[in-house]
């Protein structure tokens, strides 16, 4: 049996962390776990920490603003480490021509306004690749 795969959700609201955690934890099948980070710089130590352990990363959810980080910057290192992970851009009240600048350069698998639509989170996490990722 392959080990599961990871998705990482990143916001400094813990309610938004808690709510995202619930409702994913709903959807995704067991071959995926969630793990969670309330600062880019705790989310960018575990990608490191996943990295270094060999496990997989399949998608990141980061909220756009998040401490002295951007969600892009948490999206940008995953991208470093991990060139196949699926990119979520969780926004309230975000800059646009940031988003619209990374998305260009590295691409985003979705931008999702607060409150966001859990319909198209599940699209997101059913359409990973998985004869993409390693075993």
């Amino acid at each position: 049996m392959s080990k599961p795969k990871v998705i990482i959700l990143v916001d400094d609201e813990f309610i938004i962390l808690e709510s995202l955690k619930i409702q994913l934890s709903r959807i995704i099948s067991s071959d995926h776990k969630l793990e969670l980070a309330s600062s880019g710089e705790e989310a960018i130590g575990l990608i490191n920490e996943l990295h270094d352990e060999g496990e997989d990363l399949a998608l990141v959810i980061s909220d756009f603003n998040i401490d002295s980080y951007k969600g892009t910057d948490v999206l940008k290192h995953a991208l470093g480490l991990y060139p196949l992970v699926k990119k979520i851009i969780l926004t309230g009240q975000a800059d646009t021509k940031a988003i619209n600048e990374f998305e260009e350069k590295y691409g985003i698998d979705a931008i999702l306004e607060k409150p966001w639509d859990l319909a198209s989170i599940k699209s997101i996490v059913d359409s990973i690749d998985h004869s993409r990722l390693p075993n």
